[in-house]
């Protein structure tokens, strides 16, 4: 199918991003959506991405971009504890002040050439300080999959307005930066992932 006139690849992804921004789930966004803010049908919205599957794979490559400009911008010019700092603290931000395209970022890549390199570039900035830390392949993964779970349960909980207890949730993300900064410490001290079993 043709695409409409004056309706843009660029276009479609500013109007599925703008529908992310209010939905803050990736979950929640539709190409009828999608097509209402660009005054189109949802048939036509097909030219541009493949569906709802498309759809999501769009704002998967879009958000990755963001999320990769953000960590990367966060460790220039730092080296070691300090930048993983960094970025620790730029994907926790990015997740609290974005939690569709966060969300959205949250994408296995399948195979999909273009989603793995996407996804690379946000995890290259802290995998190339973690390995000049001296953490092996193995430890690197199990820090990554630790730090991705913190930052992605407590945005998921920040959002659902499921934290409403004093002090603030300010407060606690230095918790959380102290705590995997820690657990970091621990690793590139001993050499073996911290863990409580044998």
């Amino acid at each position: 199918m043709a695409a409409r006139r004056g309706v843009t690849a660029d276009r479609v992804a500013a109007a599925a991003l703008a529908a992310l921004d209010e939905a803050e789930r990736v979950i929640d966004v539709r190409p009828s959506a999608v097509a209402k803010r660009l005054g189109i049908r949802s048939q036509s919205l097909y030219a541009h991405v493949d569906g709802a599957a498309g759809l999501r794979r769009l704002l998967a490559l879009r958000s990755l971009d963001d999320l990769a400009e953000a960590v990367t911008t966060a460790a220039v010019g730092r080296s070691g504890r300090d930048a993983a700092e960094g970025v620790v603290r730029a994907h926790l931000s990015f997740s609290l002040a974005h939690p569709g395209r966060f969300s959205a970022a949250i994408h296995p890549p399948g195979g999909d050439p273009d989603l793995e390199a996407a996804i690379n570039r946000v995890s290259r900035p802290l995998q190339t300080v973690l390995q000049s830390l001296g953490l092996d392949d193995g430890s690197r993964v199990h820090w990554t999959r630790l730090q991705l779970a913190v930052t992605a349960g407590f945005a998921s909980l920040v959002h659902g307005e499921q934290l409403t207890l004093a002090p603030g949730v300010d407060d606690t993300v230095e918790h959380l930066v102290a705590m995997l900064l820690g657990h970091l410490d621990a690793m590139v001290g001993t050499g073996l992932p911290a863990t409580s079993g044998s």
